[in-house]
């Protein structure tokens, strides 16, 4: 799609659910771990992470997306990651413009707010700052990574030029066998969260269970309040949610509950397809009936639709 995202901004469920996993110190360090091939990961510990509680608008983007900033002590001095969190449908393909945008803003604040910095002085240094873009989009992503591919007539000049490039991580095109192999928080929230339909979000449980059980009881808190959330309007209401039961889960009895519980919201899923199945074929024997002009009062008492139903499916 070629147009510019709109100003709709994010999904909330999505802004919400990124920002309480990715907020977590020890998550955030996961995540690049996980999906950033770079010599210096390693080096990152997590007791040299610290948020930087602000979040950066720009006035000619509205508010497009959540962010979070992280101060990293690396290598003995101070990095900056800028984690962008696009979470729309859309490609925004001046994304390496607006990263420079949103940098040029966290220089602007940190030099307003860390007396560390001194102005106008020959040891002067901007601290620098490593920007990456999580999307979750459906649409490939097509954006240029780098920010002098953006300029006209860019390949006429060397080094003269403006020049960054973005760390992407693009959640929907990890495939299941790359996810579960992580074993970790990350890997287990990107599986379900590109996860639409409820039959293979069964089955992705299923290949969880295990993993979630083995996880640092804060990111196994963390990651089954998330999935209590997604899953609270599928699973069936007699049953214990599955943050109960995999919080409790140290014993084969507990996790067996956790399989009846999938087995019964799987039994659902199949008894609505199955109705849902029957509504199309009444619908398709109501629309024959409307086409050959048969009396209302027939095709009700036949399928069982109301008059307002016959009226739109006529239309």
């Amino acid at each position: 799609m070629e147009s510019e995202p709109t100003e709709a901004g994010l999904h909330p469920r999505h802004d919400t659910s990124y920002r309480f996993l990715l907020s977590s110190k020890k998550l955030f360090v996961e995540l690049l771990r996980s999906f950033v091939k770079r010599g210096w990961i390693e080096d990152i510990a997590e007791e040299n992470v610290e948020e930087i509680p602000h979040t950066f608008v720009l006035q000619d983007f509205k508010r497009q997306e959540a962010d979070l900033v992280y101060r990293v002590k690396l290598h003995g001095q101070e990095v900056i990651f800028y984690l962008l969190l696009e979470l729309q449908s859309t490609v925004d393909y001046r994304m390496p413009y607006r990263l420079l945008l949103y940098q040029v803003e966290i220089w602007r604040y940190l030099l307003q707010n860390d007396a560390s910095l001194l102005h106008n002085k020959k040891s002067f240094h901007l601290p620098p700052i490593v920007p990456i873009v999580l999307y979750n989009g459906e649409k490939e992503w097509q954006a240029k990574r780098q920010f002098r591919e953006l300029l006209a007539g860019e390949k006429m000049f060397e080094s003269e030029l403006l020049n960054f490039e973005y760390l992407f991580i693009d959640v929907v095109r990890y495939t299941e066998e790359e996810l579960l192999q992580l074993s970790n928080t990350i890997g287990a929230f990107f599986l379900l969260d590109q996860t639409e339909e409820v039959p293979q979000l069964l089955v992705r449980l299923r290949k969880l269970g295990q993993i979630i059980k083995r996880l640092p009881p804060e990111n196994q808190d963390k990651l089954m309040t998330w999935m209590d959330n997604i899953l609270k309007n599928k699973l069936p209401k007699q049953e214990v949610n599955l943050h109960t039961i995999m919080k409790t889960a140290k014993e084969e009895e507990e996790m067996l509950r956790f399989e009846k519980a999938l087995d019964n919201l799987e039994r659902q899923g199949i008894e609505k397809g199955m109705l849902k199945g029957q509504r199309a074929e009444r619908e398709e024997i109501a629309k024959r009936m409307l086409a050959l002009g048969m009396e209302i009062d027939v095709i009700v008492a036949s399928t069982g639709f109301s008059n307002v139903e016959l009226e739109q499916l006529r239309q």
